[in-house]
């Protein structure tokens, strides 16, 4: 997704992007504003060995791991309540949070108070590293020695600084709004309609294929099969439409669409089968050399097809068998040299030996974006747009429709893939009709046998 989409999805879910900003804006005022400011001091004790040490390297090592233990003294709460008589008695009743960290590498300890009034924590930084001093030195057995590098200052910028925090709620707001608005549109999954499209570019909409009841169904389960009468009945519909469209001429018809994975090569190959149905003659060519797929839609080997052409005797070398006699598939075969030097060279003259063999064709081609897509459409008698209704994009779909005239395709119409599914009425279908007369059949042989 580039940034053009991003910035379309979110005017799209504007609400909600608003929603989840104004949120995160909330929540970083009242985390700036509603607690108060707290300010904290510090005093630094450096640990020494003390005076007169016969061996201060080995007291500077016995310094560092004693540090950690002034620490852990440091944060008790009877030092904290030593530290509190310490200190004059307008501030004892005054919220204070003390601390201490211990840094090994530079033999020290740095006191810590925090607190809302600077004076309170400067003067519980001042007794708590008093405190300290006095527990430690006054041992004479003692391997160190602390001293204090200076009292405590006076704090005047608080810990907690507010504009910091409303910057970073702003930045945090914008970026949770764009996943937010992202996040709703694949929720919502919108779909488009062929009232839309119709009003949108003035096109037909030759076919409305609901989503597969189970992805991937071949042809074959589709046309065979009570399953998934809902499919079976817009692929019906699209071959009445291109049937009225061409009648009993055998046209070229390429199948494609503006980006992968919107289910053109799926549109292709049911289509080939519905057209085959009536005993009309029919081949699926694969020429989407990069990313074949309808070999394994229809059980065949890759090879050959498109690809070797050049060095066989004619069509019918390249044929192989799909399960229904009316259907045949040239398979896309694996590329020796680049697949657009392949279609210009070579497909043109594939597709008018197919034409002469009065044969009705469908083309799966490759999405727009690729290269050889325009040569293909171009030779084609006929052009299909798969459009996935769940990604529908009016200005993408203008664009495709722009690049397809500009190479002088025939656009016969689009077909809108993955469309919302509706409740088929069962006793108005051909499967409803053949329920009903096995029905009375069976109700016939038990009226006869009693």
């Amino acid at each position: 997704m580039d940034l053009r989409q991003i910035v379309r999805t979110v005017r799209a879910n504007w609400v909600v992007a608003l929603v989840v900003f104004l949120v995160c804006m909330f929540a970083g005022v009242a985390y700036a504003v509603l607690p108060a400011k707290q300010y904290q001091a510090t005093v630094v004790l450096l640990a020494q060995p003390p005076a007169g040490s016969p061996d201060p390297g080995s007291d500077v090592n016995a310094i560092q791991v004693e540090i950690p233990q002034i620490v852990v003294e440091a944060d008790a709460q009877i030092v904290a309540d030593q530290a509190r008589k310490l200190v004059p008695a307008r501030y004892r009743s005054v919220p204070v949070q003390l601390g201490a960290t211990g840094a090994p590498a530079s033999n020290s300890v740095t006191v810590t108070a925090s607190s809302t009034d600077p004076a309170v924590s400067q003067a519980y930084a001042n007794a708590l590293a008093a405190r300290m001093l006095q527990l430690v030195n006054r041992q004479a057995t003692s391997t160190l020695v602390l001293s204090e590098l200076g009292p405590a200052e006076l704090p005047t910028t608080p810990t907690n600084p507010r504009k910091t925090v409303l910057v970073a709620s702003f930045a945090f707001g914008l970026i949770a709004a764009v996943f937010a608005a992202l996040a709703a549109a694949a929720v919502r999954r919108r779909f488009a309609t062929a009232d839309e499209i119709r009003e949108r570019v003035g096109l037909t909409v030759l076919g409305e294929v609901p989503v597969l009841v189970h992805a991937g169904a071949s042809p074959a389960e589709i046309f065979e099969s009570t399953e998934d009468q809902s499919a079976l009945e817009a692929f019906q519909q699209l071959r009445s439409s291109l049937h009225l469209m061409f009648q009993d001429a055998n046209p070229t018809i390429a199948v494609t669409s503006w980006e992968p994975r919107e289910g053109k090569s799926s549109i292709a190959s049911h289509l080939a089968w519905a057209l085959a149905i009536p005993g009309r003659s029919v081949v699926a060519v694969d020429c989407d050399l990069r990313k074949p797929t309808l070999h394994q839609t229809f059980g065949t080997p890759l090879s050959p097809g498109v690809s070797d052409f050049f060095a066989s005797n004619g069509p019918a070398e390249l044929m192989a068998g799909t399960g229904n006699r009316n259907l045949e598939l040239i398979p896309a075969g694996v590329p020796g040299r680049h697949p657009a030097d392949i279609v210009t060279a070579d497909v043109p003259r594939l597709l008018g030996a197919l034409h002469e063999s009065a044969l009705t064709v469908i083309v799966d081609c490759p999405p727009l974006s690729v290269a050889e897509t325009r040569i293909l459409v171009a030779d084609a008698d006929a052009v299909v747009l798969v459009v996935d209704a769940r990604r529908f994009d009016p200005e993408r779909l203008e664009h495709s429709l722009v690049q397809l005239r500009s190479s002088g395709a025939n656009v016969a119409g689009i077909v809108l893939n993955r469309v919302r599914r509706h409740r088929v009425d069962e006793d108005y279908g051909y499967y409803g009709l053949a329920r009903d007369h096995e029905t009375k059949t069976k109700r016939r042989w038990l009226a006869r046998s009693e």
